[in-house]
């Protein structure tokens, strides 16, 4: 036994065992003076919770020491394709460089990206706020607002937000593997104010963030042997979240009855050709719009971002589309008064843009002013209460039982934001993990062997061979009802399957 004084701890009589051995000690006896301290400050509410996020440590462990295999054929295949096209990009970037300031660019330098945009390129400064303080900005809104508004700047921010993409991919490609060849995580079950996990490298500093893996790279990850993967999936799971918590029943039986996210396009872009066909519809809503987006992806953004609270100048720069545009959509998506000068003014500009249906629908309630009827009026009054509820208690519990006090100033409207996100975004992490929880628990057993959390999925393999007769069982264990304001509310849950993670197809029975 070692012995050692906190009072006067001096390491040089013990070797590197000894002294490994003494740290360890500390922090486990310091972490158990901390627990002793918290325990008591305990309620009910945080109890539960404490002892919710120390049973889901045991499947994220479960998921770190497990990993994934990769298969490195596939990564040559798409390494050497990005690596070439990255050479081509960077080569026309110094060119371009040379052209304006005789010098080349490296566009990981943000000084050096600054003083090309901002003093040679002679571009105004875009100005970010990050806790209240200015900063000029070269991130990719800021890039991409300078494409969108000075031609001079385009081909410089498109090459350099193309060099940052490939760069991204080639990171995680080029992940550090562990001894047998496998990409691991971590994951922290507390790592964000919602309570949703997040992620990072592993613990033996070896691979990468598992939870934003883009589609185009996830055929790089297989299963093992005889095994298929599958990805179990809660469907429109923050949508249908929000619609019960604004007991919105319009909002509910859009949810429950159709593509949420093929109507909100429609709502955004309604000259795209749409038909009752709903097969048709999600084929449009499905091309791709931006990147490697889809008018469907980005509409999920429109959907999220109104039923959080962006104001219609956010959600255009989000969306890359027309201020105008954007509040047409919110008043179609949950009401507002407007001015019917600007509704004419935006009609004249573009006739198809549906700003007549605008005109024609909104109640006069002042001269000039618009009162417009939202398809979700429940969504407004909802986001009414919250800020009621932020500015008499300063907390939130979610229908989980997840509390979150708000120290920021309860009357800014980012701390309006985070708390309307909170109570959807915490409700469906939690009920996903849950189910993740009880795959992990109740099934690794039938050989169910659980391999990465995605936000609102999980990721898993089994043999091929019982895949029919795992899947229905998956499917349940993620089926958990929840009352929310004296209502059940049953996320639905759909199943892929496949030969690798990108390649999948839906399960049926």
């Amino acid at each position: 036994m070692i012995k050692v004084s906190n009072n006067n701890l001096d390491l040089s009589p013990y070797d590197d065992d000894q002294i490994n051995w003494i740290y360890c000690a500390l922090d486990c006896t310091l972490t158990q003076e901390i627990w002793e301290k918290i325990e008591q400050e305990f309620d009910e509410t945080t109890r539960r919770t404490y002892g919710f996020e120390i049973q889901s440590l045991k499947p994220a462990m479960a998921m770190t020491m497990r990993g994934l295999r990769v298969d490195e054929d596939k990564v040559k295949a798409i390494r050497k394709p990005l690596q070439q096209k990255r050479l081509r990009l960077e080569r026309m970037l110094h060119l371009f460089s040379q052209t304006v300031s005789g010098k080349d660019l490296n566009h990981n330098s943000p000084v050096q990206l600054k003083k090309l945009l901002y003093e040679d390129l002679n571009l105004p400064p875009v100005v970010s706020y990050k806790k209240g303080k200015q900063k000029i900005s070269t991130d990719r809104d800021a890039l991409e607002s300078l494409a969108e508004s000075y031609p001079r700047a385009r081909p410089f921010c498109r090459t350099i937000l193309a060099l940052r993409d490939i760069d991204k991919n080639l990171a995680v490609l080029s992940s550090k593997r562990d001894t047998d060849g496998r990409i691991r995580c971590s994951y922290n079950v507390a790592g964000t104010e919602t309570g949703r996990w997040s992620s990072r490298e592993s613990p033996w500093r070896t691979g990468t963030n598992l939870q934003n893996i883009t589609k185009d790279l996830r055929e790089v990850f297989i299963p093992d042997g005889n095994k298929q993967m599958f990805y179990a999936d809660l469907e429109q799971a923050e949508s249908r979240a929000v619609a019960y918590l604004a007991a919105d029943q319009n909002y509910i039986d859009v949810c429950e009855s159709t593509d949420l996210h093929t109507e909100v396009v429609k709502m955004v872009w309604p000259n795209m050709g749409w038909s009752d066909d709903p097969k048709q519809d999600r084929a449009l809503a499905d091309m791709k719009y931006y990147l490697h987006h889809s008018y469907r992806d980005i509409c999920k953004r429109a959907g999220h971002g109104t039923n959080y609270g962006v104001s219609p100048h956010s959600l255009a720069r989000q969306i890359k589309i027309k201020v105008s545009q954007a509040t047409r959509f919110q008043l179609l998506y949950f009401g507002g008064v407007i001015s019917s000068t600007s509704l004419e003014r935006w009609h004249k500009q573009d006739p198809q843009g549906g700003y007549k249906e605008l005109l024609d629908k909104g109640v006069k309630i002042a001269k000039d002013t618009l009162k417009i009827e939202g398809a979700f009026p429940g969504i407004r009054v909802w986001h009414n209460t919250i800020q009621q509820e932020l500015l008499e208690k300063g907390s939130l519990v979610t229908p989980m039982g997840r509390r979150r006090h708000f120290w920021d100033r309860l009357k800014d409207a980012s701390t309006l934001r985070a708390a309307i996100a909170f109570v959807p975004q915490s409700t469906i992490g939690d009920l996903l993990n849950l189910g993740l929880w009880r795959v992990w628990k109740e099934l690794e057993t039938e050989g169910v062997e659980v391999l990465g959390q995605v936000h609102d999925a999980i990721l898993g393999q089994c043999d091929k061979d019982k895949i029919d007769d795992l899947m229905p069982k998956v499917l349940e264990k993620m089926h958990n009802p929840l009352e929310v304001n004296g209502r059940t509310m049953l996320i639905p849950s759909s199943v892929e399957v496949g030969d690798n993670w990108k390649d999948m197809k839906p399960w049926t029975k």
